[in-house]
């Protein structure tokens, strides 16, 4: 990540005014469905990530271990990377009392280097992409290890709400002793970025929550990794 987050003990409260990216820190329970953000549609109504059964997935972020968890739950061989030391801390005590061990690193984004060439059959992130300032980095590497027409399904805070709030982005955000920035990336530039480095995007949506604000709370894309990567 272009911005780290250290130097704290605890995460966001529910009842915070943290921005919507901070729910990576939240531990409560999510059922038994992937979630793309709080209050939003999940995988069980979207279906954006198919059968996982025995295919081999990455997660850009493993947040608290929900996401980890949920995702080997569907028969996956997940492998996560996490760049915050304090999320997967709490990610691995998650997976542990879930019984399982599983393959997670303390690693940038774009730090893809120990997974081979064409080996993975999908790649998912839940909103910790918003703290990436350089996209396409990230998307080159992904772009690098994604078996041909093999998907990326990531979610990001949608900018919106944040700038109808008055925020100026990027936004960077102290919530008790979680600290975080919300680089508030539009759907241009995240559509641009996954086009340049190789993807199509067969999906798009901007999920509202189920608060009263008018204002969509969650970016969700699918892409699928086309043949060689243009200019490479």
């Amino acid at each position: 990540m272009a911005t780290p987050r250290t130097n704290r003990s605890r995460p966001a409260t529910a009842a915070s005014a943290a921005p919507i990216a901070a729910w990576v820190a939240d531990r409560s329970p999510w059922g038994d469905t992937v979630r793309y953000g709080p209050g939003v549609a999940d995988e069980a109504k979207l279906r954006l990530l198919g059968q996982l059964t025995a295919k081999r997935v990455l997660l850009l972020g493993t947040g608290c271990g929900q996401l980890v968890t949920q995702t080997a739950a569907s028969g996956a061989k997940v492998i996560g990377f996490e760049p915050d030391e304090y999320l997967l801390e709490q990610a691995r005590t998650h997976c542990a009392a879930a019984g399982l061990n599983l393959e997670m690193y303390h690693r940038d984004f774009a730090e893809l280097a120990s997974v081979r060439a064409d080996t993975v059959d999908a790649v998912l992130s839940v909103l910790e992409l918003a703290g990436v300032a350089d996209l396409s980095r990230v998307f080159r590497q992904v772009h690098r290890v994604l078996r041909q027409e093999a998907p990326i399904i990531f979610s990001l805070p949608h900018p919106t709400r944040a700038v109808a709030a008055g925020a100026t982005l990027p936004l960077s955000w102290v919530d008790g002793d979680y600290r975080g920035v919300d680089h508030g990336h539009t759907i241009e530039d995240v559509f641009t970025a996954l086009v340049r480095t190789g993807f199509r995007v067969d999906n798009l949506l901007e999920l509202p929550d189920d608060s009263s604000n008018p204002f969509p709370a969650v970016l969700v894309l699918r892409a699928r990794r086309l043949g060689a990567r243009p200019g490479g």
